[in-house]
C-alpha cells in the first residue's frame, strides 16, 4: 500500500508542471479570449461589456466573409492536393528501389524551410515585372497569361495558395511513407502473385490500410489552414483580404486597427472552425471502419 502511494506520488509530480502548463496557456488563456470577444477593448485600460457585438458586428462584415471563403476553398483543395499528392509520392518513393533515401529526404527539404523564406521567394518569383514566372511565360510565347499576381484580385488567392500547399507536401509524403513501410511485404508480393499491378496493389492494399494515417494528416492540414499565416501576410504584405486567411484577418483586426475584442472573437471563431471540421473527419472515418 505504501508504495502504491508512493508511486501516486511520484506520477503526480512528473505530471503536475505539464497539467499546470496546459491549464495556463490553454484553458485560462481560452477563457480569457472567449471573455475579451465579448468585450469592447483597445488594449489598454479596461473592457467594457459589448456581449455579442464583435460576432454580429463580423457577420455583417463583407471583409468576414471574404476571408472566410478563402479559407475554405483553401482547406478543400489542400485535402485535395496535400493528401492526393502525398499519397501518390509517398507510393512511389515506397517502390523505388534505388534511391529511396535520396527521394524520401528531397521531399522533406521544402517542410524544414521557414514558411517565411518560403513566402518571400516565391514573391520573387510571382513579381509582375521581373518575376521568373512571367519571363518564362513570355519567352514561350504566353505574354496573354503574364499578370502581377500578387496584385490581381482574380488569381492573387491561388498565387498565395500555391506556395502554401507546395511546402508542407513532403511532410505528408514522409508520414504516409512511414505508414506504408509498416505493410508486410508478403501481402504485396502475393497480391503481384496473383496478377495484380502497380495500380492495384495502391487502390485495394496500400489505400485502404492507410486510412487511419490519412485521417491523422488531414487533421493536420484542417488545423494548418485555419493557422495560416505568415505565407499570406508577407507575400501581400496585409493589405489585399482577398488573398488573406482568417489568421491575418485577426492580426490586421487586433494589432492594426487596435480592435483587441473584435480580434479575439476572431481567435474564437478559428478555434470552433478548427473543431467542427476535425469532428467531421473524425465521423468519416468512423463510417470507413465499419
Amino acid at each position: 500500500m505504501h508504495v502504491l502511494q508512493k508511486n501516486k506520488w511520484i506520477k503526480l509530480l512528473f505530471a503536475g508542471p505539464a497539467f499546470l502548463l496546459f491549464t495556463y496557456f490553454i484553458i485560462i488563456a481560452t477563457g480569457q479570449t472567449v471573455y475579451y470577444s465579448l468585450t469592447k477593448w483597445k488594449g489598454l485600460g479596461s473592457p467594457s461589456w459589448l456581449g455579442w457585438g464583435n460576432y454580429l458586428k463580423l457577420f455583417q462584415t463583407e471583409d468576414f466573409y471574404i476571408v472566410m471563403r478563402n479559407n475554405l476553398v483553401g482547406l478543400v483543395l489542400a485535402l485535395i492536393l496535400q493528401l492526393g499528392l502525398g499519397l501518390i509520392f509517398a507510393y512511389l518513393i515506397y517502390r523505388t528501389v534505388r534511391g529511396m533515401r535520396i527521394f524520401r529526404s528531397l521531399s522533406f527539404v521544402p517542410v524544414v524551410m521557414s514558411g517565411a523564406a518560403v513566402a518571400l521567394m516565391f514573391s520573387l518569383i510571382f513579381d509582375g515585372n521581373l518575376g521568373p514566372l512571367n519571363q518564362v511565360l513570355k519567352s514561350a510565347g504566353l505574354e496573354g497569361l503574364a499578370r502581377n499576381w500578387l496584385s490581381d484580385p482574380e488569381v492573387i488567392f491561388y498565387a498565395i495558395l500555391f506556395p502554401m500547399i507546395y511546402q508542407f507536401i513532403g511532410q505528408y509524403i514522409i508520414i504516409m511513407l512511414a505508414g506504408m513501410q509498416s505493410i508486410p511485404e508478403e501481402i504485396i508480393e502475393s497480391a503481384q502473385m496473383d496478377g495484380a499491378n502497380s495500380f492495384k496493389v495502391f487502390t485495394r492494399i496500400v489505400v485502404p490500410s492507410q486510412v487511419d494515417i490519412i485521417l491523422m494528416c488531414a487533421i493536420m492540414i484542417t488545423s494548418g489552414s485555419f493557422k495560416a499565416f505568415e505565407h499570406s501576410y508577407i507575400m501581400t504584405g496585409g493589405y489585399s483580404l482577398r488573398g488573406a486567411f482568417l489568421g491575418v484577418y485577426m492580426y490586421i483586426t487586433t494589432f492594426q486597427s487596435n480592435n483587441f475584442g473584435r480580434g479575439s472573437a476572431l481567435a474564437i471563431i478559428i478555434l470552433l472552425c478548427s473543431l467542427f471540421f476535425t469532428k467531421i473527419l473524425q465521423r468519416v472515418a468512423r463510417r470507413f471502419e465499419y
